[in-house]
This record gives structure tokens, sequence and C-alpha cells, in this order.
């Protein structure tokens, strides 16, 4: 797919520390999500999707008139260390620029997940801290019910539930609150477990479960959505009136999407009355609009959003790009 570049792309840029991917895909893009065009025929990038502070990008026009990035990197006969997000030794070099802004996914990457009812029903629940108070945090030591399978646990709230467009329950979306460590004990109906890196206070009645319960994050790749189509269900601080930067749950789940497919917002066009069908454009837009009642005018783009965190019947998104309000109910479609 030919990518189209816009007027005012630099033909330089030094890539810095708190760039992301999407932010200088769009300083050269039209499209943003077509990235991995630009480097089509560089054989020296191997991912474009990693992308380092300190690079240099070139934006050049090849042998055959297309337009493609060159990249420069620095090099350093001295390794530099840092510590990661989860207090890991690890290469500075070797940390790339995110795609998507880490400081306002990262709660939801690391700390939240959506289940079923039913799954979060049956977790073990917190009965008692051990010393008998009301709200407990690290260090303290906690009852739970019987049925701990690990010695490494999380401590999970249920949030909010999760409807669908008919209002059908599809889920609940779960906090981690803290760690807990198993405590060895010979009592058979209770299990003692002591709290760590509690980000929460726990209380009576959250839920226990093992750490795995919790998917790690997924590499995120930019990829235009094509045939999908679904619907935005809100946002997760259960606001009425979404835009730019806020993380949206929608209806598409791991079937239909992957961490980095990126999807156009659109708002519906009224429905036209008494008017045939023949004289309706035959686009592809319009199409996801017809209604029972008739053909509705074309559809508006007004935003566009790249999901990041996908689950059974539902993902987690980040609208990067708004032009008007965003409601419960926008349909969501290749961009």
């Amino acid at each position: 797919m030919a990518v189209v570049i816009r007027p005012d792309a630099p033909e330089v840029y030094r890539v810095k520390k708190g760039d992301t991917l999407w932010d200088i895909s769009a300083m050269y893009l039209t499209q943003p999500w077509l990235w991995p065009e630009l480097w089509r025929t560089n054989s020296h990038i191997t991912n474009p999707h990693l992308i380092f502070p300190g690079d240099e990008l070139r934006l050049v026009i090849n042998e055959d008139g297309e337009a493609e990035l060159v990249l420069s990197r620095e090099t350093t006969d001295k390794p530099q260390k840092k510590l990661s997000p989860e207090g890991r030794l690890v290469n500075k070099s070797n940390t790339p620029v995110p795609v998507l802004p880490w400081s306002v996914i990262a709660p939801f990457v690391k700390n939240a997940v959506v289940l079923t009812e039913e799954e979060f029903n049956a977790l073990p629940k917190v009965l008692i801290d051990y010393d008998d108070t009301v709200r407990y945090a690290t260090e303290d030591v906690v009852v739970g019910e019987k049925g701990i399978v690990s010695d490494e646990m999380l401590v999970l709230r249920q949030e909010r539930s999760i409807y669908d467009m008919q209002d059908n329950k599809i889920g609940v979306q779960i906090r981690n609150l803290a760690s807990a460590t198993l405590i060895p004990t010979q009592n058979q109906q209770y299990s003692l477990l002591k709290l760590d890196k509690s980000r929460m206070e726990t209380r009576t009645g959250d839920r226990l479960a093992p750490v795995s319960i919790m998917p790690e994050p997924e590499d995120i790749q930019l990829r235009s959505a094509e045939n999908q189509r679904g619907h935005i269900l809100g946002n997760l601080q259960e606001h009425d009136l979404m835009g730019r930067l806020d993380v949206i749950v929608i209806d598409l789940g791991q079937q239909h999407v992957a961490p980095g497919t990126v999807m156009g917002i659109y708002k519906r066009g009224p429905v036209v009355q008494g008017d045939s069908r023949d004289n309706v454009d035959k686009s592809w837009l319009p199409e996801i609009f017809d209604s029972e009642e008739g053909p509705q005018l074309p559809a508006i783009k007004t935003g566009e959003l790249v999901v990041f965190k996908t689950f059974a019947r539902t993902s987690y998104a980040l609208i990067l790009d708004s032009s008007d309000i965003v409601r419960r109910g926008d349909i969501i479609a290749r961009p």
C-alpha cells in the first residue's frame, strides 16, 4: 500500500526520550498505522517498531521515486544500565520508545484484567485480617478461603461490570490490589497469606488468584483493522464523554483484534427516510450503518484508537485522535 507523506514531515529527526512510535509515525504519515511501509525496502531494519532514543531518521526518495526512512543509530562502547519499571537491571540502549504513551496505559496493562462473572465468583475470598483490623496493607497477614493453588498470589477486586450494546453482561473489570505470599500452615480449612506490594488497601470479600491470571504484556505492533466492526462500550472511569488519551473498552475480543490493531471511530449518520438504497453511496462505510429503518447517510470519522490489551470478549484500547466527543455506541471499523 502506498503511503502518503505529510507535507510538513521533517527530512531529519532525532528520536528523543518521551517520544512514542505513534507520535513519530503521525509526524511523517497521514495514516500512522502504515509506519512499516516506510521501511519496506530498507533491508537494515528488521523491526520498524523498535526505534530507540538517539536514533536519527532521514526521509529520502529511493530510485523508484518512493519515500522511505533511513536510520542512523549511535553506538557506545560503554554499556549503560538502568532499572526497568519491574525493578530489573536492563541495558539502557535496549529500551525502545513505546508504541503508545506508557504512563497512560501502564496501570491497565499491569494491574487490570477482564473475567467473566462466573470466573471471578469462583475465586477464594479474603475472609479477615489476622489481627482483626478492617483494612489491610503491606506486611499484614490475611486469612483466605481454602482453594489457594500457588505460593504467589494476587489480591483482586471487581470494579465494574461490562455490558454489550444489547445490555448483556459480557465481563467484569478486575483490579489487582496487591501481591501476597502463602504462609505454610497445618490448617486445612483456611489459608494464611502475607501481603506485599500493596497498591490499594485490601478488604474482606476481595478475591485471591494465582499471578498467572494476570496476562503478560503482549508486543504492540501497529496494523490496520480490515473487516472487523464493533462498538465502543465505554471508558474505564465510567465517564459518558470520552476523548483523546482515554482508555476505553470495545466489544471485540482476542478472536478479532490483537495489540496494535488500529481502528477508526465513526458516528452514525441519520436514517434517510423515504429514499431508495439505489441513491445511497455503495462504499463500505454506509453499509456499516444501514438499519431496518432504511439506509443512513455516510458515517463521519471522528478519530482513531489502538488496541493494547485483549480478552475473551472485550479489549482495552486507547483513543489517540479525536475530532469530536466519543460516546458509548460509536462504531469502530477499519481506519
